[in-house]
């Protein structure tokens, strides 16, 4: 149960520098050139969420999405300020935990336009935005002694989307509290544009990256395809 508490806490931080999740679109174009949000979008970004049932193995379970504080770091100004102009296209799965110390989340955004979303996803390969990446990890194992964090790129390319990027990290030696004393976790923090809608996933898992991130993301991609076609 302590290991689960703390996984929890570093996914969280984690994900909200990261994925599905933080981007620029402000810088590009602009908070007053958005045009008027359509309920009906909303409607589709929700509907492309993952489910529950989109998850393999067993002992999942989930919680209402839960948003924490943006990092005060320098490298996340931009991006803190993109989340909060694009709030109204967005939708969020619940938050998905099993028994194994394995975590979920998925965030999809739905814009009004193609070249939108095109900036916002392209926000997410600006140095500034792995930046905030590391940070959110360097954070999440602060009060942590002799836990590491180290962040990187995560290549991305070549499948169904129209585009994407993605980070990985691996947190050294977190304390759970229990046994074992202390555990490796594995993050990988993927977002990919279908038109003009965006789907980001995250991923946390102890011992090696969830296996099945890919599949994840291949099921979302093709459920934003769907939907906005």
């Amino acid at each position: 149960m302590k290991k689960t508490c703390v996984r929890k806490t570093l996914v969280r931080k984690t994900v909200r520098a990261s994925a599905l999740v933080a981007m620029a679109a402000t810088m590009v174009i602009g908070t007053s050139a958005m045009p008027a949000f359509a309920a009906s979008d909303k409607q589709l970004a929700k509907a492309s969420t993952l489910q529950e049932s989109d998850l393999s193995g067993t002992g999942w379970s989930s919680s209402p999405h839960k948003e924490n504080k943006d990092s005060t770091q320098p490298s996340c100004k931009v991006t803190n300020a993109a989340k909060k102009a694009a709030k109204k296209f967005v939708a969020h799965a619940p938050d998905f935990d099993n028994s194994d110390g394995a975590s979920v989340t998925n965030t999809v955004y739905v814009f009004p336009n193609v070249k939108q979303a095109r900036a916002y996803l392209a926000a997410f390969k600006l140095p500034g935005a792995l930046e905030c990446f590391q940070k959110g990890l360097d954070d999440s194992v602060a009060s942590s002694p002799g836990a590491t964090a180290a962040g990187a790129d995560l290549d991305v390319s070549g499948g169904p989307a129209d585009d994407g990027v993605g980070f990985q990290g691996t947190l050294g030696n977190v304390p759970t509290g229990s046994t074992p004393p202390t555990v490796d976790l594995y993050v990988q923090a993927v977002a990919f544009r279908v038109g003009r809608g965006v789907t980001g996933i995250t991923t946390s898992n102890p011992g090696a990256a969830y296996p099945s991130t890919v599949d994840l993301a291949t099921t979302a991609i093709a459920r934003l395809k769907k939907n906005l076609k």
